[in-house]
């Protein structure tokens, strides 16, 4: 089975591999990875202008959120994240990046009500859930909804 990229990992990805670029922190494995990657978009994405200045802007300033968002929102747009070369190079980036300990981060946008959850033993319960751990036989649980369940 292929992997699967959405477009918050392909930026993550970018954000990432610029971050560790702009370092002395990334191997050549690393720059290199970032560099055909962005410009693989770039390339197979040149007659959509607005491509290569939402990377640039992220590129200089990786943590910023609203320009990851532009920039998610701008590949979406053009469906970077089903292009099965992006997904490779993104993927083979975002191997190099984990192997160095720099790709343990995590982008998610929620929209509406509901719960993200991320990284190991994250737990996460939605609007009126409930998340438990453990044994809780014999207790009282009240939810959000002030439902009571014995």
């Amino acid at each position: 089975m292929d992997p699967i990229i959405t477009t918050s990992a392909l930026v993550a990805a970018i954000a990432a591999g610029a971050a560790a670029g702009a370092g002395d922190v990334a191997s050549q494995a690393i720059r290199d990875a970032y560099t055909g990657l962005k410009t693989l978009i770039i390339r197979k994405f040149s007659d959509k202008p607005q491509v290569p200045p939402a990377i640039q802007l992220v590129e200089a300033q990786p943590d910023s959120e609203p320009y990851q968002q532009a920039l998610e929102d701008t590949l979406e747009q053009v469906h970077a994240a089903d292009d099965p070369d992006i997904v490779a190079q993104t993927q083979a980036l975002l191997e190099l990046l984990k192997e160095s300990g720099l790709g343990e981060t995590y982008m998610a946008r929620l929209q509406g009500s509901g719960a993200i959850a991320q990284g190991p033993g994250a737990v996460a319960a939605g609007k009126g859930g409930v998340a438990i751990g453990g044994n809780v036989q014999g207790s009282i649980i009240i939810t959000g909804d002030e439902n009571v369940i014995e």
